[in-house]
This record gives C-alpha cells, structure tokens and sequence, in this order.
C-alpha cells in the first residue's frame, strides 16, 4: 500500500500507481483475469478485492470497459486507527484536502468499517467531513458543501482491524452501467449478470435466449459483450475528471478507442422472452439506450408456450421464492423449466441461476457443474444443463 509517511499533498499514488480494485463476493476469480487481461498488476487479493499497480492507460481502460469490478480506489492515506478522535485528527493533519478540489464543488464519503473500535460509519464519516470542512474554512473563511448523492467528488473512508484507510473514489459504482430506466422487481445487479455471461462461454456461435428474461439486465450484458459495448458507455464518469494525474487528452482518445472497437449484432442472435409486459417493458427500454439494443427481439409469453429452439445458448434467472409460500409454485416453475429444456431445446446448453442446490435439483436434469455465486446477500447456484 502507502509509505507510512505519504506526501500531505495526498499524491502518494501518483509515485506508486497502485490502486485498489472492489469486486462483489465471489466473483474474486473472474475479475482478477479480467483486470490481468486489462494490463493491470495484482499485488495482493484481498476478499472482495484487489491492490493493484498500474500505468495512466491501463487505469482509464479499467473504468472504462470492466464488466466485473465494482469501484476504483485511489488511496490517499492509511493509518493505525484505535479511536474517533484520532480519526478527527489524523484526516485534518495528513491530507492537505484543499489541494484534491475546490471549495465551490461538492463532495461525499463513503464509510466501510469492519473490526474496528468505531462502531457507527454514519458518525466516522461526519468527523471526515467536519475535518475537510474546516480545512477549507481556516484557509478561505468557506466550506464545500457535503451531498450523500452524486457529489462532484467522492471520497472512501475503510477502517479494517483498526487501520485506517482513506482514498479518493474515481469510477463511482461501477456495476450501475445506466441503461436501466427504473425500478424493477428483484434486479440482477449487472456485474452478476456480467459473470453469468461470461462462465456460460457464450461466443455467438449459437443464438442466445432468456426465456425468462424480467427487466433485461442478463440480455443488456450479452448484447454489451458480443458487441464489445464498453461497459461506461453511458455512465457519466466525471470522478475520474477529478483524479490530480488526470489527462483528458488520453482519458479521450482511450474511450474513442475502445468505442471503435464495437460491432453490430446479427439478426436473431439474442433474444427474449417473459410473461410480464411491464417486464418487457422495462426490458425495451433499457436495450434502446444501448447501441445495437433494438436488434434484441422480445415476446410477451409462457417460457411454456415458446416454440422449440434448437442449438441454442439459453441463459436465465428463474424467481427463487424465498418465501415459504412461495415454494410450491417455484418448484413447479423449475419442474416446467426443466421439462421445455429437454423437450423444446435439443442440442443446447442452459444456464440457470438458482435460487438453492435444492432448486437446482427442481429442474430434474443432471448438471454438468454447478458454481456458488452471491446474488447481493444471498448464496445462489449456476448450474450448467446440456441437453442432447
């Protein structure tokens, strides 16, 4: 990580180039492939994790295209940290915060404590902002102001074990990719579906479907990698535009690049299906904000209603029912998934995200593998189906 004795300025990175990398739990594996294919060095993995090092380019690029990572990191500072008042004095003495932006933007504080003395984040991060605040008003008899959403800029306080971290935010989340329209019931967060996507080794060789596809997300994440669609595309990314090191030259040309590489989606090549036309409805929306989204067809129906599909990629997430008067009619629904896998889809390979090893066992088809992922909080399984 840092020097014990950073620069006040809170340019230690720019001498070092190491960053911090979040991913959501379990995907630890895919992400760390993903960010060594990006040009990254992974120094250490931590869970949900990894400290990286990593030239101006490759940093943009991770921004930029990842599918898999959650949020950059740029540490400022870290420090032993066994109390709220060293805490208060350590971020008013160890970064000179006026030098990182100006009074007249807004900032933010995100708080992750785990084993640490400070048991409130909501009140560790108030003595950060009350430090920065100050900082500013003894220089310029003014204070930024503080916003909890979409500040200008974003900071992160981490206290783990009673060491403190703290570190300047330049991607925002990256899981929120922004072609969503709205709210959805259950969403798939993107950066699952994005690893969905990619353990299913879909190439576009076969057609891919999701006879169950709800808002979309599992559809808008194989429209965006087939068709190499950045995955920021449409997200604002005005942190990075922050960073000291930044270069909007390069910044610029980097995304020109990787814009250039897209290519079109070829007739039929995805496709979905659901019951629900406020689902579709949603699902619409959000495949039209991305480029090449309004090839993806979608038809309102019963997956048990849908004609046979032969050699097809079929990808979805069935409802969990996580409910206990839920579970009868879930079943059922994996019985009859199950049963139009076999009978409607010969020589194909299915995908299934479910709810439990239990629902797994509900499509009463053998699976080839099944790998534990994490829905948000909840344990989940993907099970690969080939049918013949």
């Amino acid at each position: 990580m840092l020097q014990s004795k950073p620069d006040k300025s809170g340019y230690e990175y720019q001498r070092t180039g190491r960053y911090f990398i979040q991913v959501a739990g379990s995907l630890e594996r895919l992400a760390r492939a993903e960010l060594l294919d990006l040009g990254a060095n992974i120094h250490t993995e931590v869970p949900r994790g990894f400290f990286v090092s990593c030239n101006l380019e490759t940093l943009y690029r991770i921004i930029y295209t990842s599918r898999l990572c959650q949020r950059v990191l740029a540490p400022l500072v870290s420090f032993a940290c066994h109390s709220e008042k060293y805490l208060a004095r350590q971020s008013a003495s160890l970064l000179d915060w006026t030098s990182l932006f100006e009074v007249d933007s807004s900032f933010g504080i995100d708080v992750n404590l785990s084993g640490s003395k400070i048991k409130h984040s909501l009140y560790a991060g108030q003595l950060v902002k009350d430090a920065i605040c100050d900082q500013f008003r003894a220089q310029s008899g003014r204070r930024p102001d503080f916003r909890t959403t979409n500040p200008d800029i974003n900071f992160n306080l981490h206290i783990k074990d009673n060491y403190a971290t703290l570190a300047m935010d330049l991607s925002g989340s990256m899981h929120k990719r922004g072609y969503r329209s709205g709210p959805s019931d259950a969403p798939l967060q993107e950066t699952l579906a994005a690893s969905i996507v990619k353990l299913s080794g879909w190439d576009g060789r076969n057609p891919l479907s999701d006879p169950m596809c709800g808002s979309g997300t599992l559809l808008c994440e194989a429209l965006m990698s087939w068709c190499r669609i950045p995955a920021a595309i449409l997200r604002e990314n005005k942190y990075i535009e922050r960073f000291p090191d930044h270069d909007p030259k390069l910044w610029k040309e980097l995304r020109a690049q990787a814009n250039q590489a897209m290519r079109e989606l070829p007739d039929g090549l995805i496709s979905g299906s659901d019951v629900s036309a406020t689902a579709l409805a949603v699902a619409r929306a959000s495949l039209d904000r991305l480029p090449y989204g309004r090839g993806v067809k979608l038809v309102k129906s019963r997956f048990q209603e849908l004609p046979s599909q032969a050699g097809r990629c079929v990808i979805t997430n069935p409802p969990y029912g996580v409910r206990l008067e839920e579970s009868a009619s879930v079943a059922k629904i994996y019985n009859d998934l199950g049963d139009w896998l076999k009978q409607r889809c010969p020589s194909s390979e299915a995908y299934i995200l479910c709810g439990s090893a239990d629902l797994a066992s509900q499509l009463r088809l053998r699976a080839w593998w099944k790998k534990s992922l994490k829905n948000g909080d909840l344990e989940v399984k993907l099970a690969k189906i080939l049918i013949r």
